[in-house]
């Protein structure tokens, strides 16, 4: 196979240019997603790599969000919590429920998503998967490239971790007692919300009760039209951590969404006349029980940690027009645990980790108008996984030469799938990671790593049943109608992917002024795939539907998974920031390319070249903050259906956020989204994203 990576040669090019590009006109990259950090500055931990390293030492790229952000973007949606994220797409629309991700080509299914350490696998294919309210997050993590030497199945992507408020996050150390209070409105979607939030510290004991609420109704889209989006929404978070002993403490959390809302089935599209997408009443609900156990004693050898859950995610639709109720429900239970041992080896520095972990995932689906209640689309069954997983970091030093920091994993599975539909599905797998940082010195990273992952085909994938979808009958018209039918396909292989991934990093102190600071990092990856799981669409007519007595038979084909020989996806991602006191400059710049190996037609969720410019000056004698955001994508055709393709974009956003007194116990956020009201959709996206929105947000935080 010919690889078409970019040469050394041409990704120095990529890093010098773009890096110059972004320092003269980005954003602030260090306050919007943590990259390089000094040797001076404080580790940090990305909980999601398991490592001890900072983002800019990490071989790999990586990317975190913080409080400070969160509340200075107020992201009300998916799309807006997870924009800057360079390589990680929103797609399905500006509707909540209908937004999925995509992470460096692959699909929701091959990336793992987590809040606070619980696996969130709730996935459909037009019903959204992630039901939270940014109002209740305190960090974002990312992990860009393959992570299932860590995490197993469904992470050849990379891995998005979310983590919930605690009181330490807005409590200082001499306060015991917090409140925070918040209300805004969003002119777009005429978006009214509240939340609130109680925090306490005991000194043993520490914990959070928090509540928000939004309401809003259509949307206004850039095309001038509105998408119906009635919502209704309430969203609960209570959870708390009680130190045990010294060495020992227990945390406990209860996280939950409930959203009424008015809109078509699909939520990912527009209500279409004929009764193909018809408005319906959508009930969603989601609910994440955790416990915790942390245990680390005054010893190097143990620093252990326990997550028990129980997630429950719902989403139930009435149709009153023709009185059918359709019902997908999927419950997850879970353990993970793990160890991290820091030792001295021949006078070398050394961790490990090592860990294990088992999860169920219980699905249902329901509808009223079939004879025996199935669901199209939603098979009821049950899929377990086992897994156990080793990952060591050291670093070797190398005298005048720098450093080596050596992180090899691996990780073991086994996982099964049951369907009254028939057929079980299982086996093994093994996932290996070699990946490594060469420190040249204080200002210079060159990275690279070699990851083997694997994904095992879903429920959804194995035991598709009755129809997929419907259309009007092409002779008698409505309200004839006919179908497309799933096929199942319980002898589906697991996916299995080859990555390797070389990158470089560069950081310069002091770089025009005393006191500012450049920051730049990228990689180039290529991902051999085989055993890539397809949805086949085998769109006909049967040749019935055109002589009478026309319906008899006549159908519209059939849809089923299945395997395809080999797939190659590749790409590039860069990221930079320039700080200077108060002003901030940061961007990034991405790109996927993927193709069927045997018919060489584009395949995967691909991206054209896009990015984002972001800038932000803080004027702090008037506790003023001021800034702007340029999201561009160049024009989209890498598919072979001309409905698919997509015409480049630039969208300016402009945002202020003012502290009235000296306390900052008050903030004002304003901002207006989509600022020149540009038509756009991004790709995968049946319908254009929402046009320009006017907001503001006022909040309260008091602490004693």
């Amino acid at each position: 196979m010919t690889s078409r990576l970019p040469s050394p040669r041409r990704f120095a090019a990529l890093l010098a240019s773009g890096a110059s590009a972004l320092a003269l006109s980005a954003p602030a990259f260090a306050n919007e997603v943590e990259v390089p950090q000094s040797e001076a500055s404080d580790v940090i931990v990305v909980t999601a790599t398991k490592t001890e390293l900072t983002n800019f030492d990490y071989p790999g790229l990586t990317s975190a969000l913080s409080l400070e952000t969160l509340n200075e973007d107020r992201p009300t949606d998916l799309i807006e919590l997870l924009e800057n994220i360079p390589g990680l797409e929103v797609a399905g629309g500006p509707r909540r429920t209908g937004q999925t991700i995509s992470l460096r080509g692959f699909g929701r299914e091959s990336v793992t998503l987590l809040v606070d350490g619980a696996r969130q696998n709730f996935n459909s294919a037009h019903d959204g998967v992630l039901f939270l309210d940014p109002a209740l997050l305190g960090r974002v993590e990312s992990v860009r490239g393959s992570a299932a030497a860590l995490y197993g199945s469904g992470a050849a992507g990379g891995v998005v971790a979310f983590e919930t408020l605690e009181a330490d996050d807005v409590l200082t150390d001499d306060q015991s007692f917090g409140v925070r209070t918040s209300v805004g409105y969003r002119s777009v979607n005429e978006e009214s919300r509240g939340s609130a939030a109680v925090f306490g510290d005991a000194g043993a004991f520490e914990g959070i009760a928090a509540v928000s609420m939004r309401q809003s109704g259509d949307i206004a889209l850039g095309s001038g039209e509105d998408l119906p989006a009635d919502d209704e929404i309430v969203s609960s978070l209570i959870a708390g951590e009680v130190d045990l002993s010294d060495a020992v403490e227990l945390e406990l959390g209860w996280l939950s969404f409930r959203n009424s809302a008015i809109e078509p089935n699909n939520g990912q599209g527009a209500e279409r006349v004929g009764g193909l997408n018809p408005l319906v009443n959508k009930d969603v609900a989601s609910d994440s029980y955790r416990a915790t156990l942390s245990v680390s004693p005054d010893t190097a050898l143990i620093d252990f940690q326990a997550t028990l859950y129980h997630n429950v995610g719902e989403v139930d639709e009435v149709d009153r027009s023709i009185n059918r109720f359709i019902e997908r429900d999927l419950e997850t239970t879970g353990i993970r645990a793990e160890n991290r041992s820091e030792f001295t080896v021949g006078g070398l520095d050394a961790a490990l980790l090592v860990g294990a972990e088992w999860y169920e995932d219980e699905q249902t689906g329901f509808d009223s108008r079939t004879p025996d209640n199935t669901r199209g689309g939603v098979p009821s069954g049950t899929t377990t996984f086992a897994g156990a997983w080793a990952q060591l970091e050291t670093t070797f030093d190398l005298g005048g030469a720098g450093e080596l920091i050596v992180l090899p994993g691996v990780r073991f599975d086994h996982f099964e799938s049951t369907s009254d539909v028939g057929g079980d599905n299982q086996d093994d797998a093994v996932s290996p990671r070699l990946a490594a940082t060469w420190a040249i010195n204080d200002r210079l990273r060159v990275f690279g790593s070699w990851a083997e992952a694997f994904r095992a085909p879903s429920l959804n994938e194995l035991y598709l049943s009755d129809t997929h979808f419907t259309l009007p009958h092409p002779v008698l018209g409505v309200p004839t109608f006919i179908t497309n039918e799933f096929v199942a396909n319980p002898n589906l292989k697991p996916e299995e992917t080859e990555t390797f991934e070389l990158g470089a990093g560069f950081i310069e102190q002091g770089l025009f002024t005393a006191s500012d600071r450049f920051e730049v990092k990228g990689a180039i990856f290529q991902t051999e795939a085989t055993d890539l799981i397809n949805l086949q669409v085998d769109f006909a007519l049967s040749p019935t539907c055109f002589a009478p007595p026309f319906f008899a038979p006549c159908s519209a084909g059939t849809s089923f998974s299945e395997n395809l020989t080999s797939a190659e996806l590749e790409g590039f991602e860069l990221a930079a920031a320039y700080i200077n006191g108060p002003f901030e400059l940061s961007g990034a710049l991405y790109e996927v390319d993927g193709t069927d190996q045997l018919t060489g037609d584009p395949i995967g969720n691909l991206q054209p070249t896009m990015g984002h410019i972001s800038a932000r000056y803080r004027i702090e004698d008037y506790r003023l903050m001021l800034g702007g955001r340029v999201g561009f994508a160049s024009a989209f055709d890498k598919t072979t259906d001309p409905a698919a393709e997509r015409d480049g974009y630039a969208v300016l956003d402009l945002y202020a956020g003012w502290s009235p007194f000296e306390s900052r116990d008050i903030r004002i956020d304003v901002g207006v989204d989509n600022v020149f009201d540009e038509n756009f959709e991004r790709v995968f996206a049946g319908v254009a994203e929402a046009g320009r929105s006017v907001r503001i947000d006022l909040t309260w935080t008091g602490g004693w």
